[in-house]
């Protein structure tokens, strides 16, 4: 069943449940005030007709009966008996439009019981009145038929079942209405929606000027959109220069290769060729390693993550790199180590952690003219900081967030090793491990690459 078809019925459910209950309740409540209403005016009139019997004396019969005969229709088909306490009637009246009313031994018996009494007798209500006197005890018999309260519960009757249907009818359109009104947006998210595909991601979500739920989910929608795009781009990017960096290398080979397979050469000229093809083919497999670190640092659960020391894979990788490149020099500058342990250690994964400071190590001794790096880590209780400081050229603001980007390489990297993959890789692991990095460059201090780490004191 579809959207639109669910909240008209919902609403109609609701708005029909509603009405029956309140029409329930008003006609319920109406009754028992006519009910109420008529049986007291049956009790006034009781008790008035035993006051004027006590008053009048020997002169009541003649006078209660003409009183009764010209009184206002109040009351109609009235009748009104006045009973002594051993049953003998005193009184008796009723109109010319009804009969007389014989009371049974069980009104009586009633009557002293509980002074006054109400119910229904042959349609019409009736009211039993002990009425206590000095010279004598009697009770007072009251019957009519409530007419009007009739006529007003039948019309009340009538108004509900006439307006309970077409009010029923009534929600039910504007059911229709308002679901259509509330599943619009909807539609229309659905058909915006179908129109992107992964050859058109520029296609953006309707939001306007509203602030409801819809919008918000537009929106997200749209912000995952443009997450998507970036994504697809810098796939798109990276797959472009990965084939153009992968076939320089190979078609390097192949094409030495076959140059030497075209004429018989001297021991000397294969071995110049060997060792060419070897500096190439490392070329080519520090680039595959690259590409696959690349790879693994973009996926999250392929990832096993601990408690590692910040301060330990600094000295590692500062081992490592030094060893591997006997002309880089790179200095530590170590603060005291703060008391609590958690300030020193981070969550994350020693090994891309480890490439990562190596990776920004070479790159500050590559790019500086002494091949001198200075690395200074700081612990701020929450975080921890790595600073990366060489002599390296000017870096402008507009080339900064370039350097990040897969295979760029920038102007003063011409004649120097490296795939233009460092970088990137970097990047990723730090944003891995919710860490930042950043890059400030001036003239007169050089470049500074910061690694900013949480601790496990945050």
């Amino acid at each position: 069943m579809k959207l639109t078809y669910k909240i008209n019925l919902l609403f109609t459910f609701i708005v029909t449940g509603i009405l029956l209950v309140m029409s329930f309740l008003i006609f319920t409540l109406s009754k028992q005030n006519v009910e109420n209403d008529f049986r007291q005016r049956l009790k006034t009139r009781a008790a008035r007709t035993g006051y004027l019997y006590t008053v009048f004396k020997n002169d009541t019969t003649n006078l209660l009966k003409s009183l009764d005969s010209t009184s206002p229709p109040a009351l109609f088909n009235k009748n009104v008996n006045i009973y002594s306490e051993d049953k003998k009637i005193l009184y008796e009246y009723h109109d010319d439009s009804t009969s007389q009313i014989i009371a049974p031994d069980s009104w009586f018996e009633e009557a002293k019981d509980n002074e006054q009494s109400f119910f229904v007798y042959e349609q019409k209500d009736v009211c039993i009145y002990y009425y206590p006197s000095a010279e004598q005890n009697f009770i007072v018999v009251v019957a009519a038929e409530n007419v009007s309260g009739k006529e007003y519960i039948s019309d009340l009757k009538r108004i509900f079942l006439l307006f309970v249907p077409g009010a029923v009818l009534f929600a039910l359109l504007a059911g229709y209405l308002f679901s259509r009104s509330i599943v619009k947006p909807i539609k229309e998210t659905i058909h915006d929606v179908q129109l992107i595909t992964s050859q058109n991601l520029s296609h953006r979500l309707f939001v306007g000027k509203r602030k409801d739920e819809l919008a918000m989910l537009n929106n997200t929608f749209n912000d995952l959109l443009n997450r998507l795009e970036e994504s697809f781009a810098i796939q798109r990017r990276f797959i472009s220069n990965a084939s153009h960096e992968l076939s320089t290398p190979l078609t390097s080979v192949s094409s030495q290769i076959e140059v030497a397979l075209l004429h018989d050469r001297s021991d000397d000229d294969y071995r110049k060729v060997l060792g060419s093809v070897l500096e190439d083919v490392k070329g080519l497999h520090h680039l595959t390693r690259n590409l696959l670190e690349i790879a693994k640092a973009g996926t999250h659960g392929a990832i096993s993550l601990d408690k590692v020391r910040i301060d330990e894979i600094l000295i590692k990788a500062h081992t490592e790199t030094l060893k591997q490149n006997p002309g880089f020099k790179i200095g530590l500058d170590f603060p005291e180590l703060p008391e609590n342990e958690n300030e020193c250690q981070v969550f994350g994964n020693s090994h891309l952690l480890h490439s990562a400071i190596r990776n920004i190590m070479e790159n500050g001794c590559k790019y500086s003219p002494d091949n001198t790096v200075e690395i200074r880590l700081v612990f701020l209780g929450n975080e921890t900081q790595l600073i990366f400081l060489n002599k390296s050229d000017f870096i402008p603001a507009d080339e900064v967030s370039n350097l990040f980007e897969p295979f760029y390489r920038s102007n003063n990297a011409e004649g120097k090793p490296g795939t233009g993959l460092g970088l990137t890789l970097t990047r990723r692991i730090i944003n891995l491990h919710k860490g930042q990095l950043t890059v400030q460059s001036d003239i007169a201090n050089g470049t500074s690459f910061i690694v900013t780490l949480p601790t496990l004191k945050k």
